[in-house]
């Protein structure tokens, strides 16, 4: 179960990148940000530190992004 959390997690990273080269970018953001959380689910279940660290800081600066207004 452990694993299908992260394997999604990074179906929808691919398919956030997919979506960044079409016209729906404007969902790359919302996308990516929850495979993020996903994939943050995943560390922190596996106990992976510096997966952890880099998914809160990858999560952090899309949502900072998010809030100036997105992908322009």
């Amino acid at each position: 179960m452990i694993q299908y959390i992260g394997w999604f997690g990074l179906c929808l990273v691919i398919f956030s990148f997919i979506l960044l080269a079409t016209k729906y970018s404007r969902y790359f953001i919302m996308t990516n940000l929850i495979a993020t959380l996903f994939l943050l689910v995943h560390s922190i279940i596996i106990k992976d530190l510096p997966f952890i660290l880099a998914e809160t800081f990858i999560a952090l600066a899309l949502i900072t992004k998010q809030l100036k207004g997105g992908i322009k």
